[in-house]
């Protein structure tokens, strides 16, 4: 059996080429019998784990040389466990962040549900009888509110038809436009009899009267 003198891709996965170089010019002088023990290579496996370089491992255990370490974290798959716990972590971060926002969602829909609740009937109220009701506390006080409120209404519409291609102009703001009624058909001239020339002139001929009404 050949003795192994380099690492494979898996061996150097989270390697520079030249941490790659140094723990296989270790390999080659040493052989795979010069790598730490399992046992003994716990700590230096929790401190790469953790996001310290082959480097910073050496510096918290010079006992070791440096290509010996390389040699260990190779042969023992680290890059490979490191990569797959940045994973797992990116995964568990992510699902957090979207538990997040729609637990914010949720709360911020709820919120406007219970201010619609709070202010609509006294809204409808205003609207039917200003005159008979007090004024809603919500409502438009400036041009510049009223531009607020438009805007944001035009926004919130158009983002719940991201269908639409034109961002100017909501399909649902177009559904809801006054149609143009249609004209009704005016009264049309009667038409006009067709003249035939052959006829006319039969009834012109010399001796045959003109036929009249």
């Amino acid at each position: 059996m050949a003795l192994k003198r380099s690492f494979n891709d898996d061996e150097k996965i989270g390697m520079s080429q030249q941490e790659v170089e140094i723990g296989e010019k270790y390999l080659r002088a040493n052989k795979t019998a010069g790598a730490v023990s399992q046992i003994e290579s716990l700590k230096l496996y929790e401190m790469y784990m953790v996001g310290c370089s082959f480097h910073e491992i050496h510096q918290q255990f010079p006992n070791y040389d440096l290509g010996q370490i390389i040699l260990t974290g190779a042969l023992q798959r680290w890059g490979m466990d490191r990569d797959k716990m940045q994973s797992s972590l990116r995964d568990r971060v992510r699902s957090k962040v979207i538990k997040s926002v729609i637990e914010q969602t949720d709360f911020l829909t709820a919120m406007l549900s219970v201010a619609s609740a709070e202010h609509i009937d006294q809204m409808r109220k205003y609207i039917v009888d200003p005159e008979n009701n007090v004024a809603p506390s919500l409502r438009i006080k400036s041009i510049k509110d009223y531009k607020e409120v438009t805007d944001t209404l035009a926004k919130i519409v158009q983002g719940a038809t991201p269908s639409a291609r034109d961002n100017k102009h909501s399909p649902m703001f177009d559904a809801l436009a006054p149609t143009a009624p249609s004209l009704p058909e005016r009264n049309k001239a009667p038409e006009e009899d067709e003249f035939n020339l052959d006829d006319i002139l039969a009834q012109t001929t010399p001796g045959k009267p003109v036929s009249g009404d």
